[in-house]
């Protein structure tokens, strides 16, 4: 099996490269290492290396954090004999969390040489996203619009998450962002239909739609969230006070929260949102543009659309 590992430099914050460059001289499987500069990249390094041997199979190991392993993931999807590793080096690293990789660059890199040895797969969901008049793509993690996209929004652009990088502690930047945003942030209405069927809420927070349970640096957002079981789990929140949204993520991090009234969570393959006002958007912790007042959101599972390293410590939900 031929071995590429994609590496984006950017990921938390330009820190990622220099651990990085150190890191690969342990490396002593063969492969070949590509640098992206673009989430499109991806697809066209992984198609330019099949095509180059289309019986074999390809390992692609992603090296960066959520927002590398989105675009590897959807880079690689519609590959039948493409599969994915992951050494974290980012600052969230939900992805880690959530597909139970370890955050320790060698430990990560021990289970994907005894994966390749073993040549065992796990195959597993996405999610697929299209806006009206907007971009379309891939998630692996999770999609959210309102207040966690204005949180990650917020947090991409922080100077401060730059700093915190330099001491491994970039994760701080969402929980001290959330206590500044929730005085500020205005919640709106929308109307949501989950496999056919409509509700509107006032009074939203926010919007995610799971894959997997993590989100944010480590809250378990959608505790059921399961990336093999062929559906996306919401969890929309709404009609609380700020100070109770305070106590509602505190909750997260233990995935308590969905014993609130006002946290709403249900589960499906096809979800709709529509809102009455300019909302922000994420999947993966990525800003994309945001959902225009009486536009759609669609949002929809691709079931087993990517194969993953089956290696020790992986547990079935």
């Amino acid at each position: 099996m031929k071995s590429i590992f994609i590496v984006n430099p950017s990921a938390k914050n330009h820190h990622s490269l220099s651990s990085w460059n150190h890191f690969r001289q342990t490396i002593d499987i063969p492969h070949e290492i590509f640098v992206t500069g673009h989430p499109g990249d991806v697809k066209n390094i992984v198609s330019s290396v099949v095509n180059q041997s289309p019986d074999d199979w390809l390992l692609v190991v992603g090296v960066g954090g959520d927002g590398t392993m989105n675009s590897v993931v959807s880079g690689t999807i519609g590959f039948d004999k493409v599969v994915i590793g992951y050494i974290p080096s980012g600052s969230g690293n939900d992805f880690a969390r959530g597909y139970n990789w370890p955050n320790n660059k060698k430990q990560a890199y021990t289970l994907i040489k005894e994966g390749l040895k073993k040549e065992d797969f796990v195959t597993l969901d996405s999610g697929q996203f299209t806006m009206s008049s907007g971009p379309n793509g891939h998630f692996v993690n999770n999609i959210g619009i309102g207040f966690d996209a204005e949180i990650a929004r917020k947090a991409n652009r922080s100077s401060f998450k730059k700093w915190l990088n330099k001491w491994s502690l970039g994760q701080l930047i969402y929980p001290i962002l959330l206590c500044k945003e929730a005085f500020t942030y205005k919640p709106f209405s929308l109307s949501i239909d989950v496999d056919g069927k409509e509700q509107v809420f006032h009074k939203v927070w926010f919007v995610t739609v799971s894959n997997q349970p993590f989100f944010g640096g480590g809250m378990k957002i959608a505790p059921q969230a399961c990336p093999h079981d062929g559906s996306l789990d919401m969890t929309l929140v709404h009609g609380l006070s700020r100070w109770k949204l305070l106590l509602v993520f505190l909750s997260v991090f233990f995935g308590k929260h969905t014993a609130f009234n006002e946290v709403s969570t249900c589960s499906g393959t096809t979800m709709t949102i529509r809102s009455g006002q300019d909302i922000p958007v994420h999947a993966d912790g990525d800003t994309i543009e945001e959902l225009k007042k009486g536009n759609e959101l669609k949002v929809n599972v691709l079931p087993l659309s990517w194969k993953m390293l089956n290696r020790s410590g992986w547990q079935k939900c």
